[in-house]
């Protein structure tokens, strides 16, 4: 099917929800989804919902909040920040292999609660196609609680997402995959804040030295050793040695003495 076909089916799609509320992270199908509900619905059918903790970086929180101005959608855009506590849950702070339905679950149980206080009538949310091939705990949840997937509806896939957002001359058309700085936690080893920051100083340290989508994966056994994965893209300036030495002296000044570079890169 063409990219036309799907974009007109999506429209369709959403046309019949009547009054939605999109599970918005700021990301590339999220924000296409939430783009495509406010153009066919309407502002005022249109409630976006973010999840606010101490699972995103500020910048991430900051790109949410600047989106409608960034995509000029400020007059339209209803956003409702959700302040949510994960580190508070049992089922996520012990870091089951399922830690990701848990935590879709419980979020998405107070995304409705909250729609429903304001008269939404469906929750929807961006996975798209592809996501379905590959190992998501957090669709069972999707699932279970009925959340509307409109993407998978009309056949979207993650090419599909970027094209269209391109065409929409939306910000995050080509926006790297992101997800939450828990996964970066190998699973039984416990997650806490200290943890979290710690994730978030080493990313925001790689992405001074221009790695923008760069992922950093702790060690479950040893304190001094990491994962990294860049972008494929950027393995080109990775191979510089005055760049790989800046960033081993980097991790070194938090005691981290081997650095580990995933070789199939990302996206």
């Amino acid at each position: 099917m063409s990219l036309k076909r799907k974009q007109k089916q999506l429209q369709s799609i959403l046309q019949g929800y009547g009054r939605v509320a999109v599970a918005f992270s700021g990301g590339a199908d999220s924000s296409l989804l939430l783009k495509c509900a406010l153009d066919v619905l309407g502002g005022r059918h249109v409630l976006a919902l973010f999840a606010r903790s101490a699972l995103q970086t500020p910048g991430e929180i900051e790109h949410v909040q600047q989106w409608a101005v960034q995509n000029n959608c400020e007059q339209d855009l209803c956003l409702d920040i959700v302040e949510v506590t994960p580190l508070q849950w049992d089922t996520f702070i012990t870091n089951p292999d399922n830690r990701c339905y848990h935590c879709k679950r419980q979020l998405y149980q107070l995304f409705r609660t909250r729609m429903q206080e304001r008269g939404y009538s469906y929750l929807l949310d961006g996975t798209n196609c592809d996501d379905l091939n590959s190992h998501r705990p957090g669709l069972r949840a999707i699932d279970e609680l009925q959340v509307q997937t409109p993407l998978v509806a009309s056949g979207f896939d993650k090419n599909d997402v970027r094209g269209l957002s391109r065409q929409l001359n939306l910000t995050t058309w080509n926006r790297p995959s992101a997800s939450c700085l828990a996964t970066r936690i190998p699973t039984g080893m416990s997650i806490n804040e200290e943890r979290l920051q710690l994730v978030a100083l080493f990313e925001e340290g790689l992405r001074r030295f221009g790695f923008i989508g760069c992922r950093v994966y702790l060690n479950p056994h040893r304190h001094d050793t990491v994962h990294i994965a860049i972008q494929n893209n950027e393995f080109s300036t990775f191979s510089e040695v005055s760049i790989r030495l800046a960033v081993l002296d980097f991790f070194r000044r938090y005691g981290v003495d081997s650095v580990l570079l995933d070789l199939a890169g990302r996206g």
